[in-house]
């Protein structure tokens, strides 16, 4: 069987938009510049748990899981470059592109809020088991990924993004990652 993959967004999963599960303990934040170019960027303010970044760590080395990062912070390496040395750890991983739309026959520029389903779809293409971790497009587009990734198993965590991903999402993942074959 194919190496498991972790899809892991980081808005309201990693980084919570309010505080962290509490039950991770300490709560670390940063303030990240994101440079777009022409004098254009952004700041973000994030916060996340260092327990919950160790324990992905040792979940993603014990399976053997892929990290793909699928955020919009792949723009520009943002997560890699900027996010990954602040969190220390979750180093490496692939990134899905999110700067060009997939080529789809007869798709509108309304239904663009699919894209995440859409790189998962085409990633899969390689079929591996896979985890998906995402606020709101798990709920919004996840029976749609489920539907098109049947042969493949596959588990969907939709945390809530005030307190993101929770001990309790850890120990589903590993329950889950114990049962493939």
């Amino acid at each position: 069987m194919s190496v498991p993959r972790l899809y892991l967004s980081v808005n309201g999963c990693l980084c919570p938009r309010s505080e962290p599960d509490p039950a991770w303990g300490d709560v670390a934040q940063a303030s990240i510049n994101i440079e777009y170019g022409d004098g254009h960027g952004a700041t973000r303010d994030v916060r996340w748990a260092p327990r919950l970044i160790t324990a992905l760590d040792s979940l993603l080395m014990q399976y053997g899981v892929e990290l793909v990062w699928l955020t919009s912070w792949n723009e520009f390496d943002a997560t890699r470059q900027l996010l990954v040395p602040e969190l220390h750890g979750l180093a490496g991983g692939r990134m899905l592109d999110v700067t060009t739309p997939p080529k789809r026959p007869g798709r509108t520029d309304g239904e663009t809020g699919l894209w995440k389903s859409e790189r998962i779809e085409e990633d899969q293409n390689v079929p591996a088991p896979f985890i998906w971790i995402d606020d709101a497009d798990v709920q919004l587009h996840g029976e749609k990924v489920r539907n098109a990734t049947l042969e493949t198993p596959s588990l969907l965590i939709p945390p809530r993004s005030e307190v993101g991903i929770t001990v309790d999402d850890i120990a589903l993942m590993r329950v889950w990652l114990e049962q493939l074959p």
